[in-house]
């Protein structure tokens, strides 16, 4: 069963979350063959798509784990958005979110959507049923850059819908998380740097949360390919930990947020292989607690040979070992 829980971030405050993975139809980008590069999570969808309505018998089952938890956030994924309509029907949405509406013990509802899906009759029904719980919805919008998120990326969308959706969102009384990629394709570790904090400062005024998603590498996906001819390395843990500090230390009110999905593998975000888990635990403390001394004096040997990979700005095809 695709349902679990673990230590997070539950409404600004540490806490239990139960992640669901609901079996529907996918993205439709992806069902159209526009993925984006890094993206294989529709490939997972079920090749015989379930009937609707077992969802809501699927996610009763889910709850059962957090009955005696307390703090919980309960997040909703469905490898593409909750607010499609293909994926989940209007009713069996609300039926989901009444399930979810009388546990106390549930303090912040998440669900995923693609920007151009946001509508405000959606929301506000959704807002108004858990209308006591922090209600956020997460929003690929990966960078600020509409020409990368096109060329490197392949989205699909622009940062104008992205606001579009952000201000129905907040219409609506519900909450917006951003959600941000360190590292597309065709980019050095310095221009990824970059490019994650000039979209941090230019979505600011449209977010309550930002996540920093760390590319890894997903089989049959253009980043696959790019690694597999050693012109592409994921993300090193120190450039994310570089964001997160300056991110936190210049918007102290904004709960950032990471998880370094397949930290210390060569698919996975990584450093040098010896320091990994412990810069990689580093990072979750923080995102969970949002205390920026997990990250602080964290020093190990490699972090002189990212510096020096930054600072000459070199790219990935550039360097002989990763």
């Amino acid at each position: 069963m695709s349902y679990w829980i673990s230590e997070d971030n539950v409404a600004g405050k540490k806490g239990i979350t139960l992640y669901i993975i609901l079996p529907t139809i996918g993205c439709y980008r992806y069902r159209i063959g526009k993925a984006c590069y890094m993206c294989a999570y529709p490939a997972s969808a079920p090749k015989q798509p379930w009937e609707q309505g077992r969802f809501v018998d699927y996610v009763k089952e889910a709850l059962e784990k957090i009955k005696n938890k307390n703090r919980v956030a309960v997040k909703i994924f469905t490898s593409g958005s909750f607010l499609d309509d293909a994926e989940v029907r209007p009713e069996i949405r609300r039926q989901i979110f009444e399930l979810i509406a009388p546990l106390e013990n549930v303090k912040e509802v998440v669900v995923e959507s693609r920007a151009e899906l946001v509508r405000l009759d959606d929301v506000r029904e959704l807002s108004e049923i858990v209308k006591d719980k922090y209600f956020e919805i997460g929003i690929g919008l990966e960078t600020q850059n509409d020409a990368l998120r096109d060329v490197a990326i392949n989205k699909g969308n622009t940062f104008e819908e992205f606001i579009k959706a952000s201000e129905i969102i907040h219409k609506a009384n519900a909450h917006v998380k951003a959600y941000l990629l360190l590292k597309s394709a065709f980019l050095s570790e310095r221009e990824a740097i970059e490019d994650a904090k000039a979209s941090i400062e230019k979505i600011i005024p449209y977010v309550d949360s930002i996540s920093l998603n760390l590319t890894n590498i997903q089989k049959g996906t253009i980043v696959e390919r790019l690694w597999e001819r050693k012109e592409y390395r994921s993300p090193w843990l120190w450039s994310a930990v570089e964001v997160l500090k300056w991110a936190k230390e210049k918007f102290p009110e904004k709960r950032i947020l990471c998880d370094p999905v397949g930290a210390g593998s060569q698919r996975g975000p990584h450093n040098c292989g010896k320091c990994d888990k412990k810069v990689a635990n580093a990072i979750r403390e923080f995102s969970n607690t949002q205390e920026l001394k997990y990250l602080e004096n964290l020093d190990y040997e490699c972090q002189k040979e990212w510096k020096y990979i930054v600072e000459q700005g070199l790219m990935d095809w550039q360097l002989i070992t990763w």
